[in-house]
């Protein structure tokens, strides 16, 4: 009983079950409104070959002076093609010959008070009369009737029991309604499917031909794809970064621990010790920082969506970096240059803005040489504000440029070792930035150095970042 009840509580069961009941209810309102309202009879223009056998056949009656309305059948050429009717105008008695489906024409006729020539379409006969004749004293009217030779469609359908009409309508309804709640369901199952195969750890699992429909299944289907691609894209991403965690933080762990181990001998002097317990405080700082960051990038990959907009000054948040940074450029006798050739106002988070230029302002003092100089560009198109900061480092393979902005990737391998750094900084000002719906990319420049470029379009809320 369970089973049954589920079956009848399916979406296909249901749709089936309702279009149909509307399809019988909305065919039984017709017909029976058409049976109410619909002519049995239309007068249409008199038939010209029929008016001319009529004709024929009174000119006949007229020569041959016949007794009796029957001996009129005698006239005629092909009885079954066509038939005579005869009424007498006195007792409105109708003769006729033929089928006994020339009774509803013979009523009609009886019926009827009909004066001159005409031809009257019913569902299978034309009726065309009434002639006016005189046989053995008596006034009749003649009335000829031929089968309709138009057998087209209508007429057939007229010809078709009535129960045979009912079934075969049924018949058909319920195979075409079935065929669209299969075609409404089967891609519900298909997404339902998909689902408890994603959540059972199979993240490639995606619904690419159901997604091509243009209606709101084929939307689900998209809006699936769309999210089952953010998620694999977010958790392959924690799976390397918690990779390369876990390798980054090997290097200062080992030296820690060797650092620890020379300090603890009892055969040093007190210089000694103190030098190895510096390089332990200098790697429990650089582990420190490392985690900072870390969970700094993994709060911006998780986080998106908290962020806080407001309307901000962008260069003034420009040239607030620059001030901060420049503390740090003054150990290296870097001077920084803004060049502003635009004002504009973004709707953005100033924290996480913030953040991402400062990290690339930093990274750019890192690299750049002594009594260098860095260069800081603002301008605006049409569609985006670009940001520009140029160095005058030694710049990066041109193999190397797409992999700068990925966590914990450094150029050369003891790079760390060189500046201390974590290989975070530009990993989390791209995730700022693509916070904001904006790009980040690097470029030599053709001299010496390296450009970083940060897109960030006019609207926040029009995810286009492409180039104008």
């Amino acid at each position: 009983m369970l089973a049954i009840t589920r079956k009848f509580s399916a979406l296909g069961v249901k749709l089936f079950i309702y279009f149909w009941l509307v399809l019988i209810g909305t065919f039984a309102v017709t017909k029976l409104l058409s049976a109410q309202f619909s002519s049995k009879s239309v007068i249409v223009p008199t038939h010209k070959g029929d008016a001319m056998r009529i004709e024929r056949i009174t000119q006949n009656i007229n020569n041959l002076a016949l007794k009796t309305p029957q001996s009129i059948y005698t006239l005629l050429p092909n009885r079954q093609a066509r038939a005579v009717l005869v009424k007498n105008t006195t007792s409105n008695q109708v003769y006729f010959s033929g089928a006994a489906s020339l009774a509803n024409v013979a009523d009609f006729v009886g019926d009827n008070k009909l004066t001159r020539l005409s031809t009257i379409k019913f569902k299978f006969y034309r009726l065309t009369g009434p002639q006016v004749i005189d046989i053995d004293g008596a006034s009749y009217q003649l009335f000829i009737a031929s089968r309709d030779g138009n057998r087209h469609f209508n007429n057939m359908l007229h010809r078709v029991p009535a129960w045979l009409a009912v079934t075969t309508a049924l018949v058909i309804s319920a195979l075409l309604l079935w065929l669209l709640s299969r075609s409404l369901t089967k891609p519900l199952i298909a997404l339902q499917k998909a689902t408890a195969k994603f959540g059972d750890g199979d993240l490639s699992t995606r619904m690419p031909l159901i997604a091509q429909r243009h209606d709101e299944i084929g939307a689900c289907a998209a809006s699936f794809n769309a999210m089952a691609d953010k998620l694999e894209h977010n958790i392959d991403a924690h799976q390397r970064l918690l990779a390369d965690v876990s390798h980054e933080l090997r290097s200062p762990m080992t030296r820690l621990q060797i650092a620890l181990g020379l300090a603890q001998q009892t055969n040093i002097d007190a210089a000694t010790r103190e030098k190895h317990l510096q390089r332990c405080e200098r790697e429990v700082a650089r582990l420190d920082e490392m985690i900072s960051n870390v969970l700094s990038l993994s709060r911006l990959e998780n986080t998106i969506s908290a962020m806080t907009l407001m309307m901000v000054d962008l260069e003034q948040l420009i040239r607030l970096c620059i001030e901060d940074a420049q503390y740090i450029a003054n150990n290296k006798a870097i001077k920084i240059k803004f060049t502003p050739s635009a004002n504009p106002l973004i709707q953005a988070d100033a924290n996480l803005l913030s953040s991402a230029i400062s990290n690339i302002l930093l990274n750019a003092i890192t690299y750049s040489a002594p009594q260098g100089q860095l260069a800081v560009e603002l301008r605006q198109t049409q569609r985006h504000i670009i940001i520009n900061i140029i160095d005058s480092g030694i710049g990066v393979p041109t193999a190397d440029l797409a992999k700068l902005f990925e966590p914990f990737y450094r150029v050369a391998p003891a790079r760390d070792r060189a500046t201390g750094g974590t290989g975070l900084g530009l990993a989390i000002a791209k995730q700022a930035i693509v916070a904001h719906h904006g790009r980040i990319f690097a470029q030599n420049n053709p001299q010496q150095g390296l450009t970083v470029t940060i897109e960030l379009p006019v609207d926040i809320s029009k995810n286009s970042p492409h180039d104008d």
